[in-house]
């Protein structure tokens, strides 16, 4: 990665002329893999010591200092992870990682010291963050394995790896060791903001030491977020902590949405930044690794990567994966869409975004409103013709990666307030405690998801969530349940649904318009006619008054369903 025939990348498979090349990566991730084990390192401590990899000059970079080894660092760590309290979500059962702020220096072996307690417990000392295999990946940007992981079985561990890394403490589930002392020695320091609430770094602390030590990936960290970033984004940047409480902010409306306590065994959210995505697309993940930088790039120690403006500049991507990691219940259908809804809570209630921006900001277009999204799904053929939405694994699907598609949970936060549909998810963790799990948390049954959310509203949301494409699969069992209930009709409901109706294009030039706001740069030519674009391109030529007509009568017959007595006094 440092000569110009592998500069940042080369292919995975052979490639004639990088025969030397390939074979140095392959003997490097070998001797990563076999020759750095905690054995190894008590019987050849002397072979290895001083051994550097060149390539770490690239990734995970440079380290413009040498260790003084004897100078010794104690830092305070977390070592519990108690059992999580209600349902599971995404890496409950892996260890906890928690920052130490300290860097092991490629080539040189160091010492870390612990508590009687954490010795031959599951505890582990980490080098490295960046703990993702890339093996799959058809380019490479970096060795496939950097991170090293030395149990602790004894009160001392000697820890190296050629490339140098951060150094953590992995906490193994269950741990209940309380806050322990770790001593550290023969490394140097790296940034290290810490708001967590044993540890704060003052802001003048950070300004005038931490920021400027040389380790080359920097540490943030509360009780519920976790991030490394490159050193060489932020030797400049002064106020972590107002960074720090917006993520904060925003994961406690997260946790709130889904029943949660805010303060979980491990950080609710762990950001890192790598040369590549972990996966074929963005993924979930401990850490979530979703954000790519080029190790050569220069960099003045005040990035403007929106990572660092907060969760309010840019973070649809990162709450639709944590969205994913909740594994909170769905009706079928929905796992590619209502994972979307954590953004727009986030935005709305953290940092007072008006609720139809956080709805259109939430998957990548501001355009799209509730009464955008609502015509979107009134000028298909299927709302015409009284059907369901399509969640069909085909590219006709109207569901998934769509606004539509989790609209009525921001519709029932707009009528009722976030309150319903947080206390609507906590239902499901008391259920859980109580020994009660559904079945199938992406496919909850229709009926009784329908009614949860009803009670939790206080009137019948049947038919609102009906006009969204959800249908009551036995419409008369549901319906007295409802009644069973005491829930009646609402007239915040019925007036939303007469809303509904005056939005429906009756003319090509209003669907023109309507398309216009959707696709504000213009709708191309030859795109798939399935969905999207293409599917507005092959309407915009067709759409007439007729299927606005047809239209109007398909939303009728639903209010004229659910509310035969006209509109509900209140």
């Amino acid at each position: 990665f440092l000569n110009p025939r592998t500069w940042n990348v080369f292919p995975r498979r052979p490639t004639r002329g990088l025969e030397l090349d390939r074979a140095m990566f392959e003997l490097q991730q070998a001797l990563l893999d076999h020759a750095y084990t905690p054995d190894n390192l008590l019987k050849y401590q002397s072979v290895l010591k001083g051994v550097a990899f060149l390539t770490s000059a690239y990734f995970p970079g440079a380290v413009p200092a040498k260790p003084d080894p004897n100078k010794a660092y104690r830092v305070k760590v977390n070592a519990s992870q108690p059992t999580p309290w209600g349902s599971p979500v995404m890496y409950d059962e892996d260890p906890a990682r928690r920052p130490t702020g300290c860097y092991l220096v490629p080539g040189s072996i160091a010492e870390v010291t612990v508590p009687p307690a954490l010795v031959g417990k599951g505890f582990a000392v980490r080098v490295g963050a960046h703990s993702w295999d890339l093996k799959h990946k058809p380019n490479i940007k970096r060795l496939d394995r950097v991170s090293l992981v030395f149990p602790i079985e004894a009160p001392t561990t000697l820890i190296a790896n050629p490339l140098g890394g951060g150094i953590y403490i992995e906490v193994p589930p269950k741990a209940n060791a309380g806050l322990v002392e770790v001593t550290i020695r023969n490394v140097v320091r790296s940034p290290f903001f810490s708001a967590r609430s044993f540890d704060k770094t003052s802001l003048a602390k950070w300004r005038n030491v931490e920021r400027h030590h040389p380790g080359p990936w920097a540490d943030f960290e509360t009780d519920k977020f976790m991030m490394q970033v490159p050193t060489s984004w932020i030797y400049r940047y002064d106020d972590p902590a107002r960074l720090m409480r917006d993520w904060d902010k925003a994961l406690d409306v997260v946790s709130t949405l889904f029943g949660r306590p805010k303060v979980r065994s491990k950080s609710v959210l762990y950001l890192q930044v790598d040369v590549v995505l972990r996966g074929d697309a963005f993924y979930p993940g401990y850490p979530q690794s979703n954000f790519m930088y080029d190790p050569h790039k220069p960099e003045d120690g005040h990035s403007d990567h929106w990572l660092l403006k907060g969760p309010q500049s840019d973070g649809a991507t990162i709450f639709h994966e944590l969205g994913h990691a909740q594994l909170f219940t769905k009706f079928r259908g929905e796992v590619e869409a209502v994972v979307n809804l954590p953004y727009v809570a986030v935005l709305n209630k953290a940092f007072g975004v008006p609720l139809d921006e956080a709805f259109g900001r939430s998957f990548h277009n501001p355009n799209i409103s509730l009464d955008q999204a609502a015509i979107m799904w009134m000028v298909t053929q299927n709302f015409r013709d009284g059907k369901p939405m399509d969640i069909s694994n085909s590219e006709r699907n109207e569901v998934r990666y769509q606004h539509r598609g989790y609209a009525k949970y921001v519709e029932i936060a707009n009528l009722f307030g976030w309150k319903t549909l947080e206390k609507f998810w906590r239902t499901y963790q008391l259920d859980y405690l109580k020994g009660v799990q559904p079945e199938d948390r992406n496919a909850d049954p229709t009926d009784g998801r329908i009614l949860r959310l009803s009670q939790q509203a206080g009137c019948d949301l049947t038919p609102l969530i009906h006009f969204w494409g959800v249908q009551p699969d036995n419409p008369a069992e549901l319906r007295a349940a409802i009644a069973k209930h005491g829930l009646r009709p609402s007239a915040k409901v019925y007036d939303r649904l007469m809303h509904y109706m005056t939005l429906i294009p009756m003319s090509r030039e209003e669907f023109a318009r309507h398309a216009a706001v959707i696709y504000p740069k213009g709708i191309r030519p030859g795109q798939n006619p399935n969905f999207g674009e293409g599917w507005y391109y092959v309407w915009l030529q067709k759409y007439d008054r007729s299927h606005g007509e047809a239209a109007k009568a398909a939303l009728q017959k639903i209010i004229d369903t659910y509310f035969p007595n006209g509109r509900p006094k209140r």
